[in-house]
């Protein structure tokens, strides 16, 4: 079928055909494909009616990797959209943990919960497992969802309704689909991945992967391949452990505390010889004292069954020590680091064999609305520059968008003080009194974003402000976007690089603008220091673009775009920061916001000027 049969709408935005094109052809040759194209562009529909037109021409499948559950839900959207003008099989998967029903009879931890679904699996006592061989409604139920592919939530309610699995659903559903929509780990995650490609007979080979906001790719990867204990941790594992009778492991984790506790001590530094430390743990313990004790925690699940049966709380911290043990002696590749009460297990190269990984698939193609520079966004992940394919959807004739970049304040450590934050506050009241729609407000941190929040609450009057905080649950997030959608004068105070500032749709005039404060720049530790030397060694001459300039651009950048949702639409940007002015930062800044751009101390009262101008009808 031609790409445009396979477009969910009935005519292309300007530049959509042509990125469907692209995509289309990278699929055919079997490449790798780098685009580019600003939020609102509509990356997702074209990418979708590439990808399945070479699909459905190579006799392939598409497996749409998705960074958050709300990206997944985006990526639905569309193929149901598409479905009902097409139909096609396809399907969504997240983890156990959120399909399970059983569970929320009780609170479980996501760190335990593999050990209360095997417990109740292994025993029958999970009826919703139990009823996926014994009614017909399974079948029915899969066969249904996989031609009219449900919202998360939905697949709950009807599993629900069926009294059946909703993971055994969406296993099934996976197996037939010729689109699957997951997140991350089951596409470049080894541990995960088997779900996908080993269990539902998925070929890597004549699979079609698509990697949405490609951008987060390092970080998933610095994530997947790190891992911390600080000596809270082993007190908590020591207390559970106590609290569960397991007598041994307890006076063994108390041994564990001390000999940290030493090495916290004696060692200077912030890089550890991983070697030296295991042969301090054997000096004091024995030789196979440190991997017994890593196998005992990691596989305590006789324990953790135990607490299933008795209704008590699972043991997270004690599989959390053990893992941490696991990695500690069972590999060599990470480098064993510390800072204040804390170890640390990091990759200095995260993304080490992904470009191999990515040649096992029959095409790659990685999608972002902010990789600019596509040259340094793939050497950030180990790609050659010239091994693949870029493509910059251009699209400044579709959006109106005047910024600012205010060089009166900044985030800089050193310069948070109460006198600067509440310049800060000041100048977001400003922007939210002289803007009649809706605003999103983006900080750097939750600190950061707590303090304005604050301090906004106390200056502005008449308005609903909501706020992101920490932890949130699904559930959660979606009354916050729910709250702040109810009214079309709402504010929304969020963090940078958080699940509201990337892959979230405020359509038509739910922002009229957004405030983006300060940087993101993460903040310096031997994890990031290891980064740094590592790509030195590899000849990288500038680390600290690579490694923190440039992402915290990209999470600005992405903010910056969140009111920018459609063809034709108006839109303020406002930069809380001096180093957005500066002439590296407006060289990496995407064309659609530098293309009318003021820098200057953007006080109160030029602020309401700026924007009264904008919006007035001559504006």
């Amino acid at each position: 079928m031609a790409i445009e049969g396979r477009f969910a709408y009935d005519t292309f935005r300007p530049g959509q055909r042509e990125l469907a094109q692209r995509v289309y052809e990278a699929c055919i040759d079997g490449g790798t494909l780098i685009a580019e194209a600003m939020s609102g562009f509509g990356k997702t529909a074209a990418v979708l009616a590439g990808a399945l037109s070479a699909a459905e021409e190579t006799g392939c499948r598409v497996v749409y990797a998705c960074r958050t559950k709300r990206q997944i839900n985006r990526v639905v959207e569309e193929i149901s959209r598409l479905q009902a003008r097409h139909p096609f099989r396809a399907a969504s998967m997240l983890s156990k943990f959120d399909y399970c029903l059983l569970r929320r009879q009780r609170a479980i931890p996501q760190e335990s919960f593999g050990w209360y679904c095997s417990f109740n699996v292994s025993n029958n006592l999970c009826s919703y497992f139990l009823n996926i061989t014994l009614t017909e409604e399974f079948d029915r139920l899969a066969d249904e969802v996989s031609l009219k592919t449900p919202r998360h939530s939905d697949l709950i309610r009807k599993s629900e309704g069926a009294h059946v699995c909703p993971y055994e659903v969406a296993r099934l559903v996976m197996a037939r689909a010729e689109v699957a929509v997951v997140p991350y780990q089951y596409a470049f995650d080894p541990k995960a991945m088997p779900v996908l490609f080993d269990r539902n007979s998925v070929d890597r080979r004549k699979t079609l992967l698509v990697a949405d906001e490609a951008h987060n790719l390092r970080d998933f990867f610095r994530g997947l391949n790190s891992a911390t204990l600080s000596l809270d941790q082993i007190r908590g594992a020591a207390r559970e452990a106590e609290a569960m009778m397991m007598e041994e492991a307890a006076v063994s984790l108390h041994s564990l505390l001390r000999t940290v506790e030493q090495l916290m001590a004696e060692r200077q530094g912030w890089l550890l010889d991983r070697g030296a430390v295991i042969d301090m743990f054997r000096d004091a313990h024995g030789s196979p004292w440190l991997q017994n004790l890593a196998f005992e925690l990691s596989a305590s699940s006789g324990a953790a069954w135990g607490s299933v049966v008795y209704e008590r709380k699972l043991p997270s911290l004690i599989l959390r020590v053990g893992e941490f043990l696991v990695r500690l002696t069972s590999s060599t590749r990470p480098m064993l680091v510390r800072w204040e009460s804390t170890l640390g297990l990091v990759d200095p190269d995260p993304v080490r064999g992904l470009a191999e990984h990515l040649s096992e698939f029959r095409s790659a193609v990685l999608l972002s609305a902010t990789i600019s520079p596509s040259s340094v966004f793939a050497r950030s992940l180990g790609l050659a520059p010239e091994s693949i394919q870029t493509y910059d959807a251009s699209t400044e004739p579709l959006v109106s968008v005047r910024t600012a970049v205010d060089n009166g304040t900044s985030t800089r450590y050193k310069l948070r003080t109460p006198q600067m934050y509440d310049k800060i506050s000041e100048r977001v009241a400003a922007v939210i009194g002289s803007t009649s729609g809706g605003v999103g407000v983006f900080a750097p941190s939750y600190a950061v974003l707590g303090a304005i929040f604050e301090l906004v609450s106390k200056k502005v009057a008449g308005r609903r402000l909501v706020s992101e905080a920490p932890g949130l649950s699904n559930e959660q997030a979606e009354e916050i976007f729910d709250s702040f959608r109810s009214a079309d004068d709402s504010v929304l105070f969020a963090v940078q690089g958080g699940r509201f500032s990337e892959g979230e749709d405020f359509d038509g005039g739910a922002m009229d603008a957004v405030v983006v404060i300060g940087l993101a720049l993460p903040p310096p530790s031997p994890m990031m220091y290891a980064e740094y030397a590592c790509l030195k060694r590899a000849g990288e001459k500038d680390s600290y673009l690579m490694l923190s300039r440039l992402p915290a651009l990209r999470k600005a950048f992405q903010a910056a775009g969140r009111h920018v949702r459609s063809p034709g639409k108006r839109g303020l940007v406002f930069f809380l920061d001096e180093r957005f002015g500066s002439a590296a930062a407006r060289e990496l800044m995407p064309s659609w916001l530098k293309r009318d751009l003021v820098v200057g101390d953007m006080t109160p009262g030029s602020i309401e000027s700026f924007s009264r101008e904008f919006w007035s009808p001559q504006g």
